[in-house]
């Protein structure tokens, strides 16, 4: 199974890259929708598959809302927020639980009568991917904002 979907994921690439071609060399409005072996739906169009539908195929899609108007790039940015989001939800929760089970070690040292600094370099490693959360989440939103800014300067 994982030999056929590696070929399938590269077939894909070739024909997504086929329909870019096209688009780009003869200008044409192009919608490719290709599910693999797991049922994973994968697109590609140029504008967008929405617009190319509701263009040729207006009859079927008059009843589409105008959030159907998204760029992919803009649909992109927005599942990669909520990707982001989750990721940082999970990873919030871990922090946090093992923030609380140093905090409940620690009382239980200093009432015994034990060190008092010696077990916040056992939190490092969290304050650690912490911030690396931090610097991942700046980049992304720079990204996105670049991303923007080029959607926004071509014509």
């Amino acid at each position: 199974m994982a030999q056929s979907q590696t070929s399938f994921s590269e077939r894909t690439n070739t024909l997504f890259f086929m329909a870019k071609d096209l688009s780009q060399e003869f200008g044409a409005h192009i919608a490719v929708v290709a599910f693999s072996p797991t049922g994973e739906p994968k697109a590609y169009g140029t504008p967008t598959t929405d617009s190319i539908l509701r263009t040729y195929l207006p009859e079927i899609l008059s009843s589409l809302s105008l959030a159907c108007s998204e760029t992919a790039g803009e649909v992109a940015t927005r599942v990669d927020g909520m990707k982001w989001e989750a990721e940082e939800i999970i990873f919030l929760a871990k922090v946090k639980r093992a923030y609380l089970g140093s905090s409940d070690e620690r009382r239980k040292t200093e009432f015994v009568g034990g060190g008092c600094g010696s077990s916040r370099t056992d939190e490092l490693p969290v304050f650690l991917r912490a911030l690396e959360v931090l610097r991942t989440d700046i980049q992304c939103h720079l990204d996105a904002t670049e991303s923007f800014q080029k959607e926004k300067m071509q014509p």
